[in-house]
């Protein structure tokens, strides 16, 4: 999905349905250009995506985040708060699995049922 204002493209987000996981969507990744940030474009473009028919055996939400970065953390907790379900964080990727030095832990971020 792409959000555009004065056709200047100012967000994305990119997802994927996981393979044998119908009732899941993973969000691998939601940008939103700084001259937009704090607005809810964010949000938006997440509750947009749920709304789409791709989505609508979609039962859990997952994506994975970074322990500092506390934006994207705000953005999926307040998904979960107004969805009115839980947002449960689990271990996913370890930073020893990544090849590149000082990468961070990835956290899975669950939201659902909803």
């Amino acid at each position: 999905m792409v959000a555009e204002y004065n056709e200047e493209i100012v967000g994305f987000l990119s997802a994927f349905h996981p393979q044998n996981s119908p009732e899941k969507i993973f969000i691998w990744q939601v940008a939103v250009d700084e001259s937009q940030r704090g607005q809810g474009l964010g949000t938006a473009l997440l509750k947009s995506l749920l709304k789409r028919k791709t989505c609508s055996g979609v039962n859990y939400l997952e994506t994975t985040i970074t322990p500092s970065n506390t934006p994207s953390q705000s953005l999926f907790r307040g998904l979960a708060k107004m969805l009115d379900t839980h947002c449960e964080v689990l271990d996913c990727f370890s930073e020893t699995m990544f090849p590149e030095k000082k990468h961070e832990d990835e956290l899975l971020y669950r939201i659902g049922p909803f």
